[in-house]
């Protein structure tokens, strides 16, 4: 087994994942390192959800192995050497650490914004209720949500919703926060308010991986961004290399259509300078 490395907090080697006759991950090698966002992008039915949910084990993958802090996921090896599933305990344990926002924004609609953001800590964590409503609350101050505590989600606009979704996420103190397209549900008009909070966590050097269709967001904020076409990694690197100047057929045949139409790295000075 290869040294685990301090600064890498998951890693993915020959991942492989199928539902039943359709392979949709096919040997990915991944690792996620410490304070960097890892924007994931490519086509639709690539396989970028599936390898995030595999990297916390909301899928169970068949093939390679995902290690957390270097500790196998899922799996433990029997005294013979043989991969035998893991207690769920031991899932537990490994993945307490990485929270997760998904497209959809999954609030408990009968709870209020601060019961949705405090039931995790509660019920998972097992924090007294007092401490987990400060904590509840100073998460949804984070993401500009400190006023609508007693809100209910169907009084929220979606924008608002997916920002209580990562006010949970915050609230559990994660190593790693995974995004599943957060924006993907959203009109275009609250997408702006979502990459607003996800930039600002990157500022402050949260480690995130993003699945993401947003060019221009991977653009200017990934510090690494990984594309993936009929589930494998075709391509990764700094984004101001896949994006000018990208050395797969394919990879330029994706980013054309986003080129033509954001022309991001012709007219835009600040934006190429942010990727300097």
């Amino acid at each position: 087994m290869e040294q685990a490395n301090a600064d890498i907090l998951i890693t993915a080697r020959a991942l492989t994942k199928s539902y039943g006759a359709t392979d949709v991950l096919h040997g990915v090698d991944l690792d996620v390192r410490r304070s960097e966002v890892l924007c994931i992008i490519g086509p639709s039915g690539s396989g970028k959800s599936t390898l995030l949910r595999c990297l916390n084990f909301l899928e169970t993958y068949q093939g390679g192995e995902v290690r957390i802090g270097g500790a196998l996921l899922g799996y433990r090896l029997d005294s013979a050497g043989n991969r035998r599933p893991d207690s769920a305990a031991n899932i537990a344990r490994l993945r307490s650490g990485i929270a997760m926002v998904f497209q959809q924004f999954n609030l408990w609609p009968h709870m209020s914004v601060l019961q949705n953001v405090m039931q995790p800590l509660v019920l998972v964590q097992r924090k007294p209720p007092g401490e987990a409503e400060a904590i509840a609350t100073s998460a949804l101050a984070k993401v500009g949500l400190g006023g609508k505590l007693s809100s209910y989600p169907a009084q929220l606009s979606g924008g608002q919703q997916q920002r209580v979704g990562i006010a949970r996420a915050l609230a559990t103190d994660p190593a790693v926060i995974l995004f599943d397209e957060p924006t993907s549900s959203l009109d275009p008009e609250l997408v702006g308010e979502v990459l607003t909070v996800i930039r600002q966590l990157a500022a402050e050097g949260m480690t995130m991986v993003v699945v993401t269709h947003e060019m221009g967001f991977a653009a200017q904020v990934a510090d690494r961004v990984a594309f993936m076409d009929h589930g494998r990694i075709v391509e990764e690197g700094p984004p101001a290399v896949l994006f000018r100047d990208p050395h797969s057929d394919r990879l330029r045949q994706f980013l054309q259509t986003w080129n033509e139409r954001s022309r991001l790295f012709r007219d835009e000075p600040a934006a190429l300078g942010a990727l300097s």
